[in-house]
């Protein structure tokens, strides 16, 4: 099947310095030969985990001294890491063009998002998926009924499948299809927008895998009209264990905390009372570092060194679970 989610680039926007080697860590690792000697590695397995960019890197560890607990602390350096945390939540909505109204939660990777995306699924839930999905999008599904689709030959095909498998549902309830933007074995591109309004059209909702699609194409949850979208840092040449889920907040406003502990419950008694409703509910840990600087990925901004003083603020009351895939 070939497929088409987004334009390709021009060739003529292909130059020097758009195919020039990305300054990323380990660019200049020796490995030993089986013959003897050593030789520069060269890294072949980007589709699986990319390297953080060098710049990213920086990043992180010039951020590293004015660690401080997100969300957990009334002293300048928390403040100051809420701050840079909650504001990368801004970065990331305008590097997917969400909508108004979207939210942003901060989680491990996208097998994380799409397993918090699966404890929200709302009572009787079905959850259409094509046999040919991502590990990450075939497998969080285990207590929810699950339709699985015949791997498509064609584009149509993939929408008409879709389009008769929603429509034969029953019961005719809520319904919430998963397909990935690019496959991980293949590097086909799905048609993300035609399936979206497939599944809109028989009341269903969608999130769109796009763990292999971010790195590679300009991504639009409002074009491409899909209810979340989840990928990986580690894939996207930024440090391991952050990913996102972003999209609708109802179906995570309704559910329980994805994680029990810290971060997850406004008071704990003998019997532990749930937390507030926001972005930060799902995390119920510490993030990593790696989340908070969060720009350099999705924006060639370059950020200002972290101020000399600042004027106190209350932490922020917005609400993330903080990696496999």
């Amino acid at each position: 099947m070939s497929v088409s989610a987004v334009s390709a680039v021009p060739a003529t926007a292909a130059d020097s310095s758009v195919c020039a080697p990305l300054a990323v860590l380990g660019r200049d690792v020796t490995v030993p030969l089986v013959t003897g000697g050593e030789v520069t590695y060269a890294a072949l397995d980007y589709a699986a985990s990319a390297p953080a960019l060098q710049r990213v890197w920086d990043d992180v560890a010039a951020y590293a001294p004015y660690y401080g607990s997100v969300h957990r602390g009334a002293g300048y350096l928390s403040q100051l890491s809420t701050d840079l945390f909650e504001n990368s939540r801004t970065t990331v909505a305008e590097f997917l063009d969400c909508r108004e109204g979207d939210q942003v939660v901060f989680t491990r990777s996208t097998t994380d998002s799409l397993n918090l995306l699966a404890a929200a699924l709302p009572a009787g839930c079905e959850v259409f998926v094509f046999e040919t999905e991502h590990h990450a999008s075939l497998l969080p599904w285990r207590d929810a009924r699950v339709t699985y689709l015949d791997a498509p030959r064609t584009p149509a095909e993939a929408v008409h499948t879709l389009e008769r498998a929603l429509a034969d549902r029953d019961p005719y309830g809520p319904a919430l299809v998963c397909v990935t933007g690019a496959s991980n074995v293949t590097g086909e591109l799905w048609p993300v927008r035609e399936l979206a309004a497939a599944a809109h059209a028989h009341g269903a909702r969608i999130v769109l895998d796009a763990a292999q699609l971010a790195p590679h194409h300009p991504l639009s949850v409002r074009e491409l009209d899909v209810d979340w979208v989840a990928f990986s840092g580690h894939k996207l040449y930024a440090p391991f264990g952050s990913g996102v889920l972003a999209g609708r907040s109802d179906w995570l406003r309704e559910a329980e905390p994805y994680l029990a502990g810290g971060g997850a419950s406004r008071k704990v008694t003998r019997r532990p009372q749930g937390g507030g409703r926001g972005a930060w509910t799902w995390s119920g840990t510490t993030p990593p570092p790696g989340t908070r600087p969060g720009r350099r990925t999705s924006s060639a901004c370059t950020p200002s060194p972290p101020p000399a003083r600042r004027s106190p603020r209350p932490a922020s009351t917005s609400w993330s679970p903080a990696s496999s895939t």
